[in-house]
């Protein structure tokens, strides 16, 4: 069916304009070309890849101002040794910094924080931004930048990394070039089921061991956001050698890890809190130890009595804010809410293997039906970004393209055309004695969901299309997805980082693959060819050209149907400072946060 005409129509345009007052969308620093964000998040600097045949160097100026502030720091402690004691040194009003805890409060606990196997958000922040050192990091402005690699060379379709030579495992032993090796090798083996393998190193073919501090990787192809490859930490292979490849993420190590950041874990009491110390020995060329000496990750389940504590200055930062607990927030005293946008976006999922969803008509129409500015005003208070696709409308590749309008008349002629009509009056469609309803699967402990499966239901009843929403337990919902068995399903997907990478969500040699991200089972040559060729673009205005060309595809197809782009909220309290929340994690600046020298006395 050609539904130009439908979408076309003046009908479409004069609905799609009610209700759509101006929104802004979230405001992030300046991003150059080529600052890359992987679809996490950048002047002109040695470490850009201007082309493929370029050969760069990238130089590190963290060294040097991380050996002068280690100086100072042993010039300060020499000189407490010679005190008696704080107040013999004039030390009346002061305090150690590192002596009040930091007490992180989330509703849920945590699985693993095995690099290696880790799919949760929360137990990333802590992984990638505490407890370990990824290969290359990203600044303010989300430009890639040297981290545990203090420089980099490529030559053709390889890249030479140079590791720092003063970074230590928590056990003492010195990390080197075999352990990023054995994490490679682990991470490509996919009886370990390690999500790195397919969200980092898919176009990095090959890793060899040139010396102890340096490794060289072979790429299929540079394409424009090579070093988005790199951002993720090695695991020690002392410690993990000899384990099998399908047994990782089940070992141990996963509760007990030991790392290399600027902090560590002593202890993890299940369902209750794990504690974390700082690296005393961490990296005098990555900034040396953190300021807060310790940090409690406390899991309080119940999100009233999280936000009570929080409020009552038990917990300093509230790690999972809602929309409807903002007002509550910005009324109390001594704490704040942090707003920053997320790399994290709403949708429902289409069962394309089922009727009537194997039909992109009727995906289409059912996606007409649904107003996204009123499910943001509704539900998140009108924070967030509709949603057009996979790539954030702040990414420098993003498209540009609008979202569907809101069109329920054209999605009525739609459903009509297609032979859905309600024959007897009652307000629901049916085709040949069957009525047009499914279930939507949808997570019942998240209260946005929650309140979006029932917004959406009453938008579809509207055009006569039936919806029973099914709310059940994350992991039961996150098992039917991946095994297919749903009609819909209502859910979220956050990007592991900047690159642009589609493919495991939407390619073909997905769609059947068992427990693979192409829950819909979406299968179309075409696409698979924009993406395959989109990711070995060097040059940028090629590369928004070809996703561009995908979006719209995209778009006519709707596999799954995008909602918005979310924006994630966080509780703070007043005396934290330092802080700074964004599309790279709540947790990214963590070891540069101190407290204010009158918010708290030392902890008991």
């Amino acid at each position: 069916m050609d539904l130009a005409p439908l979408i076309a129509s003046p009908r479409l345009v004069r609905q799609d304009q009610r209700g759509r007052d101006s929104q802004a969308e979230p405001q992030l620093p300046a991003m150059r070309p080529h600052a890359y964000l992987g679809v996490v998040r950048k002047g002109r600097s040695a470490d850009r890849i201007v082309s493929p045949t370029r050969r760069i160097v990238a130089r590190d100026t963290l060294a040097r101002s991380g050996w002068s502030a280690w100086r100072k720091r042993r010039v300060l402690a020499l000189l407490s040794l010679l005190c008696a004691g704080w107040v013999a040194c004039g030390g009346g009003g002061g305090r150690d910094e590192g002596a009040a805890p930091l007490i992180l409060g989330y509703t849920a606990d945590l699985q693993t924080l095995n690099p290696l196997v880790s799919t949760d958000q929360n137990a990333n922040d802590l992984i990638y931004h505490l407890l370990y050192t990824p290969l290359v990091t990203y600044d303010s402005t989300y430009t890639v930048r040297p981290w545990l690699a203090e420089s980099w060379e490529f030559e053709g379709e390889t890249v030479v990394f140079t590791l720092r030579d003063d970074v230590r495992w928590h056990d003492g032993e010195p990390v080197s070039a075999h352990d990023v090796k054995f994490t490679f090798d682990m991470a490509k083996d996919e009886r370990s089921g390690s999500p790195l393998g397919a969200v980092y190193l898919a176009d990095v073919t090959d890793a060899e061991v040139l010396d102890p501090y340096r490794i060289r990787f072979t790429l299929a192809s540079l394409g424009s956001q090579p070093l988005e490859s790199f951002y993720w930490p090695p695991v020690p292979r002392h410690l993990l050698e000899g384990v099998p490849s399908e047994e990782m993420s089940r070992h141990p190590f996963g509760r007990s890890p030991v790392g290399s950041g600027p902090y560590r874990l002593v202890r993890w009491q299940a369902g209750e809190q794990l504690v974390f110390e700082k690296n005393e020995a961490f990296a005098p060329s990555l900034g040396g130890p953190p300021a807060i000496g310790r940090v409690l990750y406390r899991i309080v389940p119940e999100r009233t009595t999280l936000l009570s504590e929080f409020i009552r200055g038990e917990v300093d930062v509230h790690g999972t804010i809602g929309p409807s607990e903002v007002e509550r927030v910005e009324g109390a005293e001594g704490v704040r809410v942090v707003a920053f946008p997320w790399r994290m976006f709403t949708y429902i999922g289409w069962n394309t293997r089922r009727e009537p969803f194997e039909s992109a008509e009727m995906r289409t129409a059912l996606a007409l039906a649904i107003d996204r500015r009123e499910l943001l005003e509704a539900v998140l208070g009108g924070r967030g970004t509709p949603a057009s696709g996979p790539i954030p409308p702040w990414h420098p590749l993003s498209p540009g393209l609008e979202p569907l309008p809101y069109a329920p008349d054209s999605a009525a002629a739609i459903l009509e055309a297609l032979g859905w009509r309600d024959s007897d009056g009652d307000g629901g469609r049916e085709r040949d004695g069957t009525p047009l309803e499914f279930t939507l699967l949808s997570v019942a402990t998240s209260p946005v969901l929650a309140d979006v499966a029932q917004i959406v239901q009453a938008q579809l009843a509207r055009v006569g299309v039936l919806v029973q929403p099914q709310l059940l337990e994350w992991q039961t919902v996150l098992g039917r997805h991946r095994a297919r068995d749903f009609d819909a399903v209502l859910t979220n997907w956050v990007l592991d980082n900047f690159r642009v990478d589609p493919r495991p969500l939407f390619h073909s040699s997905q769609a059947a693959r068992e427990g693979s991200a192409n829950r819909s089972s979406y299968a179309n040559p075409v696409t698979d060819s924009l993406m395959d060729l989109g990711v070995t673009l060097a040059e940028e205005s090629e590369a928004r050209a070809v996703w561009t060309e995908f979006a719209r595809i995209l778009q006519r197809e709707q596999p799954i149907t995008f909602l918005f782009w979310n924006e994630d909220l966080a509780g703070v309290r007043a005396g934290l400072e330092g802080v700074r929340m964004d599309a790279r994690g709540e947790l990214v600046t963590l070891p540069r946060w101190r407290w204010a020298s009158t918010e708290r006395e030392e902890a008991p």
